[in-house]
Protein backbone atom coordinates (compact mmCIF):
# COMPACT_ATOMS: atom_id res chain seq x y z
CA UNK A 1 0.00 0.00 0.00
CA UNK A 2 1.73 3.52 -1.24
CA UNK A 3 1.06 7.01 0.06
CA UNK A 4 1.94 10.24 -0.48
CA UNK A 5 2.68 11.67 2.29
CA UNK A 6 1.38 15.36 3.00
CA UNK A 7 0.83 17.73 5.99
CA UNK A 8 -2.56 19.25 5.65
CA UNK A 9 -2.87 23.31 6.73
CA UNK A 10 -6.72 22.46 7.83
CA UNK A 11 -5.92 18.75 9.41
CA UNK A 12 -9.34 17.74 11.09
CA UNK A 13 -5.90 15.67 13.78
CA UNK A 14 -6.28 16.79 17.59
CA UNK A 15 -3.99 13.68 18.56
CA UNK A 16 -1.27 11.19 17.09
CA UNK A 17 0.13 8.31 19.51
CA UNK A 18 2.83 5.67 18.75
CA UNK A 19 3.18 2.94 21.26
CA UNK A 20 4.57 -0.17 21.89
CA UNK A 21 3.54 -2.55 25.11
CA UNK A 22 5.86 -5.73 26.02
CA UNK A 23 5.78 -8.37 28.72
CA UNK A 24 5.19 -6.51 32.48
CA UNK A 25 9.07 -5.28 33.40
CA UNK A 26 9.16 -4.61 37.20
CA UNK A 27 12.89 -2.55 36.55
CA UNK A 28 10.91 0.16 34.79
CA UNK A 29 8.77 1.11 37.84
CA UNK A 30 12.07 1.15 39.83
CA UNK A 31 14.74 3.26 37.48
CA UNK A 32 11.50 5.58 35.70
CA UNK A 33 13.32 8.52 37.35
CA UNK A 34 16.67 7.19 35.08
CA UNK A 35 14.23 7.55 31.84
CA UNK A 36 12.94 10.74 32.82
CA UNK A 37 16.49 12.18 33.68
CA UNK A 38 17.37 11.21 29.83
CA UNK A 39 14.07 13.21 28.61
CA UNK A 40 13.33 15.92 30.79
CA UNK A 41 15.28 18.39 28.58
CA UNK A 42 12.09 18.14 25.92
CA UNK A 43 9.50 16.61 28.62
CA UNK A 44 10.03 18.75 31.84
CA UNK A 45 6.30 18.19 32.94
CA UNK A 46 5.32 15.62 34.91
CA UNK A 47 1.85 14.11 35.15
CA UNK A 48 1.22 11.39 37.61
CA UNK A 49 -1.66 9.41 37.61
CA UNK A 50 -4.34 9.28 39.77
CA UNK A 51 -5.15 6.28 41.42
CA UNK A 52 -8.67 4.46 40.60
CA UNK A 53 -10.34 2.21 43.03
CA UNK A 54 -9.34 -1.23 43.07
CA UNK A 55 -6.13 -0.44 40.85
CA UNK A 56 -2.65 -1.28 41.43
CA UNK A 57 -0.11 1.72 41.32
CA UNK A 58 2.59 -0.49 39.83
CA UNK A 59 0.68 -0.72 36.76
CA UNK A 60 -0.45 3.11 36.30
CA UNK A 61 0.87 5.12 33.28
CA UNK A 62 3.32 8.06 34.06
CA UNK A 63 3.16 11.10 31.61
CA UNK A 64 6.27 13.17 30.41
CA UNK A 65 4.95 16.35 28.65
CA UNK A 66 6.52 19.40 27.04
CA UNK A 67 5.25 22.60 29.02
CA UNK A 68 3.14 23.65 26.36
CA UNK A 69 1.35 20.54 26.11
CA UNK A 70 2.08 19.96 22.51
CA UNK A 71 3.62 16.38 23.08
CA UNK A 72 4.19 13.89 25.50
CA UNK A 73 5.72 10.22 26.64
CA UNK A 74 3.35 7.53 28.49
CA UNK A 75 5.38 4.98 30.38
CA UNK A 76 4.44 1.90 32.62
CA UNK A 77 5.93 -1.09 33.05
CA UNK A 78 4.37 -2.59 29.88
CA UNK A 79 4.30 0.33 27.53
CA UNK A 80 6.38 3.18 26.17
CA UNK A 81 4.29 5.31 23.51
CA UNK A 82 4.58 9.09 22.20
CA UNK A 83 1.88 11.09 21.32
CA UNK A 84 1.63 14.67 19.47
CA UNK A 85 -1.45 16.97 19.80
CA UNK A 86 0.15 19.23 17.75
CA UNK A 87 1.78 17.38 14.61
CA UNK A 88 4.93 17.83 12.99
CA UNK A 89 4.47 15.41 10.11
CA UNK A 90 5.12 11.67 10.04
CA UNK A 91 9.22 11.96 9.69
CA UNK A 92 9.53 14.42 12.25
CA UNK A 93 6.90 12.02 14.72
CA UNK A 94 8.63 8.91 13.65
CA UNK A 95 12.25 10.20 14.26
CA UNK A 96 11.06 11.48 18.00
CA UNK A 97 9.97 8.33 18.66
CA UNK A 98 12.58 6.32 17.73
CA UNK A 99 15.18 8.29 19.82
CA UNK A 100 12.70 8.13 22.84
CA UNK A 101 13.00 3.81 22.09
CA UNK A 102 16.76 4.55 21.71
CA UNK A 103 17.04 6.20 25.55
CA UNK A 104 14.45 2.99 26.71
CA UNK A 105 16.61 -0.17 25.02
CA UNK A 106 20.02 1.53 26.74
CA UNK A 107 18.06 1.53 30.09
CA UNK A 108 15.55 -1.94 30.43
CA UNK A 109 17.23 -3.78 27.22
CA UNK A 110 13.91 -4.92 25.40
CA UNK A 111 13.83 -7.84 23.18
CA UNK A 112 10.25 -9.20 22.56
CA UNK A 113 7.37 -6.58 22.23
CA UNK A 114 3.33 -8.16 22.69
CA UNK A 115 1.66 -5.09 20.61
CA UNK A 116 2.54 -1.88 17.95
CA UNK A 117 -0.38 0.53 17.48
CA UNK A 118 -0.63 3.92 15.75
CA UNK A 119 -3.74 6.01 16.44
CA UNK A 120 -4.66 9.08 14.56
CA UNK A 121 -7.70 10.66 16.37
CA UNK A 122 -9.28 13.62 14.48
CA UNK A 123 -12.41 16.08 15.14
CA UNK A 124 -14.11 17.08 11.65
CA UNK A 125 -16.80 20.00 12.79
CA UNK A 126 -19.93 20.22 10.70
CA UNK A 127 -23.22 22.37 10.60
CA UNK A 128 -26.10 20.13 9.76
CA UNK A 129 -27.95 20.65 6.38
CA UNK A 130 -32.00 19.83 7.12
CA UNK A 131 -31.32 18.26 10.29
CA UNK A 132 -28.81 15.83 9.07
CA UNK A 133 -25.45 15.09 9.31
CA UNK A 134 -23.49 15.80 5.60
CA UNK A 135 -21.62 12.94 5.92
CA UNK A 136 -21.36 12.91 2.19
CA UNK A 137 -19.28 15.74 2.16
CA UNK A 138 -16.56 14.78 3.96
CA UNK A 139 -16.56 11.08 3.59
CA UNK A 140 -16.30 8.68 0.14
CA UNK A 141 -19.32 6.08 1.42
CA UNK A 142 -17.50 2.72 -0.28
CA UNK A 143 -14.99 3.11 1.35
CA UNK A 144 -14.03 0.47 3.76
CA UNK A 145 -15.92 1.78 6.81
CA UNK A 146 -19.42 3.25 5.65
CA UNK A 147 -19.48 0.22 3.23
CA UNK A 148 -20.42 -2.24 5.92
CA UNK A 149 -23.31 -0.48 7.56
CA UNK A 150 -26.28 -2.40 6.47
CA UNK A 151 -29.17 0.27 5.42
CA UNK A 152 -32.40 0.02 2.99
CA UNK A 153 -31.41 4.10 2.56
CA UNK A 154 -28.79 5.83 1.81
CA UNK A 155 -27.45 6.91 5.08
CA UNK A 156 -25.68 9.93 3.90
CA UNK A 157 -28.87 11.44 3.36
CA UNK A 158 -30.93 10.43 6.41
CA UNK A 159 -28.26 10.21 9.42
CA UNK A 160 -29.26 12.47 12.73
CA UNK A 161 -26.78 11.00 14.99
CA UNK A 162 -24.10 8.14 14.00
CA UNK A 163 -21.67 5.76 16.24
CA UNK A 164 -19.99 3.04 14.53
CA UNK A 165 -17.39 0.98 15.03
CA UNK A 166 -15.52 -1.33 12.41
CA UNK A 167 -12.43 -3.67 13.01
CA UNK A 168 -10.56 -5.37 9.95
CA UNK A 169 -7.81 -7.00 8.87
CA UNK A 170 -5.44 -4.87 6.20
CA UNK A 171 -2.18 -5.75 5.01
CA UNK A 172 -0.99 -7.89 8.13
CA UNK A 173 -2.75 -4.93 10.91
CA UNK A 174 -5.52 -5.18 13.18
CA UNK A 175 -7.30 -2.01 12.42
CA UNK A 176 -9.97 -0.74 14.87
CA UNK A 177 -12.05 2.43 12.69
CA UNK A 178 -14.56 4.44 15.41
CA UNK A 179 -16.77 6.92 13.58
CA UNK A 180 -19.15 9.08 15.89
CA UNK A 181 -21.35 12.12 15.82
CA UNK A 182 -20.41 14.48 19.59
CA UNK A 183 -21.71 17.59 21.01
CA UNK A 184 -19.68 19.95 22.67
CA UNK A 185 -21.16 20.61 26.54
CA UNK A 186 -23.26 23.73 26.05
CA UNK A 187 -24.75 22.14 22.72
CA UNK A 188 -23.71 24.50 20.48
CA UNK A 189 -20.95 23.06 18.03
CA UNK A 190 -21.30 19.36 16.76
CA UNK A 191 -18.51 17.21 14.86
CA UNK A 192 -16.85 13.61 14.07
CA UNK A 193 -14.61 11.86 15.76
CA UNK A 194 -13.13 9.53 13.42
CA UNK A 195 -10.70 7.78 15.07
CA UNK A 196 -7.87 5.29 13.21
CA UNK A 197 -6.03 2.74 15.76
CA UNK A 198 -3.60 0.18 13.53
CA UNK A 199 -1.53 -2.61 15.74
CA UNK A 200 0.26 -5.65 14.93
CA UNK A 201 0.43 -7.88 17.86
CA UNK A 202 2.28 -11.38 15.91
CA UNK A 203 6.15 -12.38 16.42
CA UNK A 204 7.39 -8.83 17.17
CA UNK A 205 11.00 -7.89 18.32
CA UNK A 206 11.74 -4.64 19.49
CA UNK A 207 15.05 -4.63 17.14
CA UNK A 208 12.16 -3.97 13.96
CA UNK A 209 10.42 -0.58 15.63
CA UNK A 210 11.03 1.37 13.05
CA UNK A 211 9.77 -1.31 10.99
CA UNK A 212 6.32 -1.75 12.36
CA UNK A 213 5.92 1.98 12.78
CA UNK A 214 5.92 2.04 8.73
CA UNK A 215 3.75 -0.48 8.68
CA UNK A 216 1.14 0.71 10.79
CA UNK A 217 1.48 5.00 10.22
CA UNK A 218 0.64 3.13 6.26
CA UNK A 219 -2.09 1.54 6.81
CA UNK A 220 -3.79 4.18 8.70
CA UNK A 221 -2.74 7.05 6.77
CA UNK A 222 -4.07 5.33 3.43
CA UNK A 223 -7.82 4.46 5.07
CA UNK A 224 -7.80 8.12 5.95
CA UNK A 225 -6.80 8.82 2.28
CA UNK A 226 -9.25 6.54 1.19
CA UNK A 227 -12.40 7.68 3.29
CA UNK A 228 -12.62 11.50 2.60
CA UNK A 229 -13.88 13.14 -0.28
CA UNK A 230 -12.10 14.98 -3.05
CA UNK A 231 -13.62 18.26 -1.84
CA UNK A 232 -12.97 17.78 1.75
CA UNK A 233 -9.30 17.23 0.84
CA UNK A 234 -9.62 20.59 -1.09
CA UNK A 235 -10.20 22.13 2.09
CA UNK A 236 -8.03 20.23 4.08
CA UNK A 237 -5.13 21.44 1.41
CA UNK A 238 -6.47 25.39 1.93
CA UNK A 239 -7.97 25.18 -1.71
CA UNK A 240 -11.86 25.79 -1.04
CA UNK A 241 -13.41 27.49 1.92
Amino acid sequence: MEIKEEIYPNSPLVEVVFEIRFPGEPIIECRRHEFYDAVRGDYPRVLVPQMQAGGFPALETYRFEKLDGSAGIMLAIDKLAHYARKYPGYEKFKEGFLKLAEKFEGLFHLSSLKRTGWRYINIIPFTREQGYIPLKRFFNLRSHLTATIPSPIDISEHCKNLSTTLISKIDGCSVTTKLESIISSDGTREALLLDFDCSKEEDLVFSKTETYIEENHTVARALFEELITDSYRQYLRGETI
